[in-house]
């Protein structure tokens, strides 16, 4: 499931500020500056997520008149098309 904007939001923040405490990186910049990193990283994952479910139900769709005729489990079966769509993108779920 992608995350909300607000889910973002706080994980940059949690991320960035676990970066800075760590002491393994210095800093030449405000903490801002990871944050706003750390967001882009999180909303580019949302995106593409975005795009497998898109790919997903777009090829679940083509064989709806099957899966209804066995009466299929949609939720699972489209959570084994997705695993599959984004392996074959190379995106870790």
């Amino acid at each position: 499931m992608a995350l909300k904007r607000m889910e973002i939001e706080l994980l940059a923040d949690k991320i960035s500020t676990n970066i800075v405490s760590s002491g393994y990186v210095k800093l030449n910049k405000d903490v801002s500056f990871i944050k706003s990193i750390v967001r882009e990283v999180l909303l580019n994952d949302v995106q593409k997520e975005r795009e497998i479910d898109a790919k997903t139900k777009e090829l679940l769709g083509e064989f709806s008149h099957e899966i209804e005729n066995e009466r299929l489990d949609n939720s699972k079966l489209f959570m084994m098309a997705k695993k599959k769509v984004a392996k074959k993108e190379g995106f870790l779920l």
